[in-house]
């Protein structure tokens, strides 16, 4: 049977993150992933230019799209509309995720892809881990990065797992319009989403549309679309809808002992921010370095994640009660439309910036604040 150090289960941006940093370190790592790449993944793609920090290295060129995104355009409930510069990184996951597997590989993990984790039997001093295509191997840390429906995390606690409640939707369409491809446009309307904004943007030469709801979300969707088309004059074919749902019910589950869970598998998408990427990279490396401390100082890895990771679940937990009592009412959702509201709003963003060019990756401060 092989034997590795570390077996990361999922070749998205946490497990290959946590994957890259612990072969680095020079620890036996297998990641595997359920599908061939690259795959496809619902997922916006557009994250701030912190992101390399946070990942370990600069993205080139040819993993982005096309168009570049550096403005955002914030509309609240009554048309009241904001406007700003911001730099992004704008990508298909398909082509970054397998950008990010090979940066693993280099690093010097074993990665497979067409390979899902089927079952797991923890011992004593191993975890052995039955694999498709008839592939049993043991490890000593399991990281769980395998996504909204978690093997790994429906294992653990079935109790967190059901039905899904929800999820987003986009829209990709091919044709002509008033949009801006450099920008971002999102909306703050509970007509459109009563869970966190809508938006709208341009990957190469297809526009974007997409909202997200816990409930008829289709019905959600159609509404925004229509209105979209309208406002912007959008005219042209929908190529493609995709979205995702989440079957995790019960918020943030970090793991135990010498398994550790990350990323979505983890519940660290911020719907307050709208963001859970940068989530992912740091939960990925600090996965890696509480692997690392507990070779180093016989410790329960799960201990040192959960230090580590406190300064992000922390702010996600005050995130989700901010963004709880925001979306109670597009009265509420208007209110951080205040002049005063954006100007402090604006400011403490500015700072944010400045401060995350000297800060470490793992102190990185998470935006939007």
């Amino acid at each position: 049977m092989e034997t590795y150090d570390v077996l990361v289960c999922g070749g998205g941006i946490a497990g290959s993150v946590a994957a890259k940093f612990s072969a680095a370190h020079g620890l036996r790592t297998l990641l595997i992933e359920k599908k061939k790449t690259p795959r496809n993944k619902a997922c916006s793609g557009i994250q701030l230019t912190y992101f390399e920090k946070l990942i370990g290295e600069p993205i080139p060129r040819e993993a982005l799209c096309q168009n570049d995104l550096y403005r955002v355009e914030l509309v609240g409930p009554t048309g009241k509309t904001v406007k700003a510069a911001m730099k992004m990184f704008n990508f298909w996951r398909s082509t970054f995720d397998k950008w990010l597997n090979e940066r693993a590989a280099d690093a010097g993990a074993e990665f497979c892809d067409g390979t899902a984790l089927k079952t797991f039997e923890e011992n004593k001093d191993w975890i052995t881990v039955n694999l498709t295509k008839n592939r049993k191997v043991r490890t000593r840390y399991l990281i769980a990065a395998d996504g909204f429906r978690s093997v790994i995390r429906k294992t653990l606690r079935p109790q967190d797992v059901g039905k899904p409640a929800g999820g987003t939707i986009n829209y990709y369409i091919t044709g002509d319009s008033t949009i801006d491809p450099h920008t971002l446009y999102m909306f703050y309307r509970r007509e459109f989403s009563p869970l966190m904004f809508s938006w709208v943007y341009m990957k190469d030469d297809k526009y974007v549309i997409g909202t997200g709801a816990d409930t008829n979300l289709m019905e959600y969707g159609e509404k925004f679309l229509t209105y979209i088309r309208e406002k912007y004059s959008v005219q042209g074919e929908i190529v493609k809808r995709e979205g995702f749902s989440s079957s995790v019910l019960d918020g943030i589950y970090l793991g135990k002992e010498n398994i550790l869970v990350t990323g979505d598998a983890a519940g660290l998408v911020d719907l307050y921010r709208g963001l859970g990427m940068d989530n992912a990279a740091l939960s990925g490396r600090f996965a890696a370095k509480a692997v690392i401390q507990a070779e180093e100082r016989g410790c329960l890895p799960i201990d040192g994640y959960c230090t580590f990771m406190k300064r992000i679940t922390s702010k996600m937990e005050k995130n989700a009660q901010k963004q709880k009592a925001r979306y109670t009412s597009n009265r509420n959702l208007e209110k951080s439309f205040s002049s005063f509201s954006l100007v402090k709003g604006g400011l403490a963003m500015l700072i944010a910036a400045q401060i995350n060019k000297i800060l470490p990756p793992e102190r990185v401060i998470t935006l939007p604040l």
